[in-house]
């Protein structure tokens, strides 16, 4: 029977087989039994999307990025995890491979780019570099990631690498439960297509910003690149797939754990903090510190 009962045995399974750090799997453990032990979860509730929500909430104090789909048309749940299915090509080109906008305001040196998500570079890459040709010869920017719901680590890496520079900079490393860890560098492909050194940089995060897009906000961040603005993003820094765990859900299982090359940890359950809290306006104060003014109560100099 397809209850509340049999999803979470299902996710106490898959979790304790895929999340890599096995403290976090056996704290996700004991935090579903207990919910269901002491009534937050009613084992025979159907599953219905509130219910979904209510075994979302207990997951998200151990693991932000587990998330919950329910299905009209049961099926077979998995006995491997399938992986993410390839995305075809119209779709990445039908979304300009997730560059929203690109602008450099009138009578301002500083250029602004939206970009609300990651699609893999095979696909997305030349709409980035068109981007970045838009923004040639600027001396400051603004990323707008207040919408980035995250993606491909390839695109989050090309945009690192735009704005850090040329030279290859190991961003982090993934670790898994039961591969080999995998480290993702900036290329050093971008030939001269980069921000000037001396370009201040404003990033602007949100509740909006999620997974890939905290990531690439964290590694700029911590590499003293740039300046933060907006409010404390989701903290859900995993790297998740996709599995039918019941015959009617689909949950993703965080099967690795991003660690920071430069400050040895992550932002999951924490969020990335902005340097400059604004829950409004903060594309207006970002504007004005890239045009060279203070702000209230500023610390003294960012980058």
């Amino acid at each position: 029977m397809d209850d509340t009962q049999s999803l979470v045995d299902a996710l106490i399974t898959w979790t304790g087989t895929l999340v890599p750090d096995r403290d976090r799997a056996t704290k996700l453990e004991r935090d579903l039994r207990d919910a269901v032990a002491d009534g937050t979860l009613d084992p025979n509730q159907p599953l219905t999307r509130s219910t979904l929500d209510a075994v979302e909430a207990v997951c998200h104090r151990t693991a932000r990025h587990l998330t919950l789909d329910v299905h009209d048309q049961p099926a077979a749940p998995d006995r491997h995890p399938p992986g993410w299915p390839p995305l075809p090509r119209a779709e990445v080109d039908a979304r300009a491979g997730y560059v929203r906008s690109v602008r450099r305001p009138a009578g301002a040196s500083f250029g602004e780019l939206r970009l609300d998500g990651f699609d893999e570079t095979e696909h997305a890459g030349r709409f980035l570099d068109a981007a970045f040709g838009l923004l040639d010869g600027v001396d400051g920017l603004i990323l707008d990631l207040r919408h980035n719901g995250g993606g491909a680590v390839s695109s989050l890496a090309m945009l690192a690498e735009f704005v850090l520079g040329p030279e290859p900079e190991h961003l982090a490393t993934v670790y898994y439960r039961s591969q080999p860890p995998r480290q993702w560098w900036t290329s050093g492909g971008l030939a001269h297509t980069h921000l000037p050194a001396a370009a201040r940089v404003a990033v602007l995060i949100g509740p909006g910003t999620y997974s890939s897009g905290e990531a690439l906000a964290y590694h700029l961040k911590s590499r003293g690149r740039v300046r933060v603005f907006g409010v404390r993003t989701p903290g859900a820094a995993d790297h998740v797939t996709p599995i039918r765990v019941t015959p009617t859900v689909t949950a993703l299982i965080p099967e690795a754990t991003t660690i920071d090359q430069r400050t040895g940890t992550n932002w999951e359950g924490r969020g990335v903090e902005p340097d400059v809290e604004a829950r409004t306006g903060a594309d207006g104060l970002a504007r004005t510190w890239l045009a060279g003014s203070s702000l209230p109560d500023d610390e003294g100099e960012r980058p």
